[in-house]
């Protein structure tokens, strides 16, 4: 009996534990993030607040949030994958990221057809 009991509290362990990841593309990504920086050929007003542009990854969804100027990742809502350290998004757009603890950063995959579309994004962990 006492066999018996070890397997089945065995068994929930390990059937618990992959339960939570269910659907998750990178554990390293899920969560919410709030834009810190952005850097781009574009033009801010000093002392911009970016922090009301946030991104949730959940699962396989990214939901973005922009409640002011400026907005970035436009249409980014959806389906997203993950090859190597390449995101691509339902748009087709691409995103190289990495992580470094509780920081983010998006660099736009660069499109040689168009000029001056780098765009890298800064998030911290909410």
């Amino acid at each position: 009996m006492k066999r018996i009991s070890t397997i089945l509290v065995l068994i929930l362990t390990l059937y618990s534990c992959t339960k939570e990841n269910v659907g998750v593309i990178n554990t390293e990504l899920e969560g919410k993030w709030i834009l810190t920086n952005a850097a781009c050929f574009c033009y801010f007003e000093d002392n911009v607040d970016f922090s009301a542009h946030q991104i949730t990854f959940l699962g396989s969804s990214l939901n973005v949030e922009n409640s002011a100027e400026p907005k970035f990742l436009i249409n980014a809502n959806g389906e997203y994958s993950v090859e190597g350290n390449i995101i691509i998004l339902d748009s087709g757009a691409e995103f190289s990221y990495v992580v470094n603890g509780d920081k983010l950063e998006l660099t736009a995959v660069d499109n040689p057809q168009i000029a001056d579309d780098e765009l890298v994004l800064t998030y911290e962990k909410y």
